[in-house]
């Protein structure tokens, strides 16, 4: 017998988990470009890097909440559903504010609301 809601749970998990490792990514090479084309001490390029830089901080807390919400974090995973929506609510916040930091302008669907979960 398979355990959808379990398997449900995962797959939400990973989508949060690609998300973040895409941002990070990209800011990562955003942050490289302003360094490697001598643009970081300019003070338009040091005003860029300290929202990159802002933005990695907030992809790193979004980092510590996958990690309690998968067990793998020093604090135990959330069980009840309502804190389980809140972890995924301020997920989706600190994903917002890393794009808005970062020049992401489009705006993408939160994982948290899709259909069937």
């Amino acid at each position: 017998m398979v355990d959808l809601q379990g398997a449900r749970l995962e797959r939400r998990l990973e989508m949060y988990r690609a998300r973040v490792t895409e941002r990070l990514r990209t800011n990562r090479a955003a942050v490289e470009a302003l360094y490697e084309g001598g643009n970081l001490f300019s003070p338009q390029g040091t005003r860029a890097g300290r929202a990159l830089l802002r933005a990695h901080q907030l992809l790193q807390r979004a980092n510590n909440l996958l990690e309690q919400l998968s067990g793998e974090g020093v604090v135990p995973a959330p069980r009840l559903p309502e804190r389980i929506d809140e972890h995924y609510r301020e997920l989706d916040t600190l994903l917002a504010r890393s794009d808005a930091l970062s020049g992401r302008h489009h705006r993408a669907a939160s994982v948290a609301r899709l259909p069937g979960r």
